[in-house]
């Protein structure tokens, strides 16, 4: 193989799948061997190995020619399905079964690389005809039972394009998810990590792309938000909240600090009882504090409704806010009709607000540092909070009369 092509930047992918065919007593390892070979003519790529499933990726990275680059090198190869949800196991194979393993048409179309026949389009399954139809058509009737993320992928594909998904196709899904395959296997979640890796990955594609309202409509409409949970339906309710959740996420954290779409699925499962959402967010391989946020989320809930009420002294109310994280905040907001407005007036009026002294300003004053600057800097945040301090004089004033010196 000669040097890659120089990238036109106009046009440049930078994801690639190629697959190599050949004899399956001979080329047992050919991906591998290739992106060993090509890994040694581009000592400036990364090279990953993953024996177990006959692939290899090459990978570039702010490369001054190929940018960022990622190259997935296989071994054309068939696989199976040991029980639902599995990891697959595979073997080497041709061509022809290597794409008849993928899992919709659309995704089981090759371009021939290498001559006599190059540029030849390989479409065993009527993947070029799906694409003119535009439509997503499952390869396999039992697809959905074997991995029930592709359920999530079809959608995603169909709403991604502008496709409509077959109308067999969705027989399956609705099949599938009518056989209570889903019920046994979230049984069973310890012996499927697989299955939540990629549940997880699926849904992050789905929450952080612009489409996700649409592609949760599909889903909700299809009862498959159950694979994550039996009991989890798209309800209104469920719906009201991540739009709430959303225009607060784009008005609070337009910087995008904040993982949205994990912040949209803990929105989601809000909807589960509270006894069920920190195993739901566990399975789902989500952080430490997600998992606690879900779990303590009900309790504190609660807890403000109860402590806080329309007459609540605005430094009362940052005592409240102030030790919870933003996400937390913007959860409530979401939930809670009751919290809604003084969260917006926490965030936008009294969070930036500061005392109008300082340590050096005390000092100044004649009072000597130490534990007791803590507790007068607090009584003075919230007296400027409540209104009764509006300038620097009223300040020290206040200082002098609470705090005299000894």
């Amino acid at each position: 193989m000669s040097c890659l092509p120089q990238p036109d930047q106009t046009l440049w992918v930078k994801d690639v799948d190629l697959v190599v065919d050949g004899v399956r007593e001979v080329e047992q390892g050919a991906g591998m061997e290739l992106a060993r070979s090509l890994q040694t003519r581009y000592p400036q790529s990364r090279l990953e190995v993953h024996g177990r499933f006959q692939t290899a990726a090459l990978l570039w990275h702010h490369d001054p020619i190929f940018d960022s680059l990622w190259i997935d090198i296989a071994t054309a190869r068939t696989e199976f399905y040991p029980y639902p949800a599995a990891n697959p196991e595979v073997e080497a194979s041709s061509i022809r079964q290597d794409l008849y393993r993928r899992d919709f048409t659309i995704n089981a179309l090759a371009v021939r690389l290498t001559s006599p026949r190059t540029g030849e389009l390989l479409d065993f399954f009527g993947g070029l005809m799906d694409l003119r139809a535009r439509q997503v058509r499952v390869l396999h009737a039992n697809s959905f039972i074997e991995d029930p993320t592709r359920i999530f992928r079809a959608v995603r594909f169909a709403v991604r394009l502008d496709f409509k998904i077959e109308p067999q196709t969705e027989g399956y899904i609705r099949h599938a998810i009518a056989s209570g395959i889903y019920h046994r296997i979230q049984a069973e979640m310890d012996k499927t990590p697989a299955l939540q890796t990629r549940l997880r990955r699926e849904l992050k594609l789905i929450l952080e792309a612009p489409y996700w309202r649409a592609a949760l409509r599909v889903l909700g409409e299809l009862d498959a938000l159950c694979c994550l949970h039996s009991n989890l339906k798209l309800t209104e309710q469920i719906w009201q909240r991540l739009r709430r959740l959303d225009r607060w996420l784009k008005r609070f954290d337009a910087n995008d600090a904040l993982e949205h779409w994990q912040v949209l699925l803990e929105g989601l499962l809000l909807e589960l009882e509270p006894s069920d959402r920190p195993t739901v967010a566990e399975n789902l391989q989500l952080p430490l504090e997600s998992v606690d946020r879900l779990q303590q989320f009900s309790h504190l809930q609660t807890q403000l409704e109860t402590q806080l009420s329309a007459d609540t002294m605005p430094s009362q109310v940052v005592q409240h806010f102030s030790p919870l994280d933003r996400v937390t905040l913007l959860l409530l907001a979401a939930e809670s009709k009751a919290l809604r407005r003084p969260i917006w007036q926490y965030l936008t009026h009294w969070l930036p607000i500061k005392a109008p002294l300082d340590g050096n300003d005390l000092k100044a004053l004649g009072y000597k540092p130490g534990r007791q600057f803590k507790p007068i800097l607090e009584a003075l945040l919230a007296a400027t909070l409540d209104g009764k301090i509006h300038t620097r004089p009223e300040a020290e004033r206040f200082v002098q009369q609470h705090f005299p010196l000894s």
